[in-house]
């Protein structure tokens, strides 16, 4: 049961992130497309950021809770709902489990999408800009480099 409920965290949350990816992306080059004079600030601030930072948010949040799990942390749904949407609270626990990721700056993104993920600014209000370390290719290497960590410890045998 422990294994499957960090698979099904892991999938959903990784569907997720993958999305905000695809999203930011897909603003990118709209940017692009009408010649926008910085379609990078338009694909992060623009039109499609609330979300693209909250796909981007839940992703974490449900990966992080997989890692939580997978390396041992309490599997009960009372403790995963008392962290709630608190990336923060869920990196902790699931460094406090064992887990320690080699993505690159990923405490610096949970961070700076902690208040703002938790306090629903992706989904009730908008905010005139939004903040990510960095550009948005270096939150997809972390991204990457954490759905490996939890692909090898969740599956494997693959």
């Amino acid at each position: 049961m422990t294994i499957k409920l960090a698979r099904d965290l892991f999938e959903s949350g990784r569907s997720h992130a993958l999305s905000s990816d695809f999203l930011y992306r897909s603003a990118l080059r709209e940017g692009q497309e009408r010649e926008l004079t910085d379609p990078e600030l338009f694909a992060f601030n623009g039109t499609y950021s609330l979300s693209t930072h909250y796909l981007l948010g839940l992703g974490l949040e449900l990966m992080l809770k997989a890692a939580i799990i997978a390396w041992g942390g309490p599997p009960e749904e009372k403790f995963l709902r008392e962290i709630g949407h608190d990336l923060l609270e869920a990196l902790n626990a699931a460094e406090a489990a064992g887990f320690a990721s080699a993505a690159p700056r990923l405490r610096e993104i949970v961070e700076v999408m902690r208040d703002p993920f938790k306090a629903h600014w992706f989904r009730y209000e908008k905010p005139d800009a939004f903040a990510l370390p960095g550009d948005f290719a270096q939150v997809v290497e972390a991204l990457d480099v954490l759905d490996k960590e939890l692909r090898a410890k969740i599956w494997p045998e693959e």
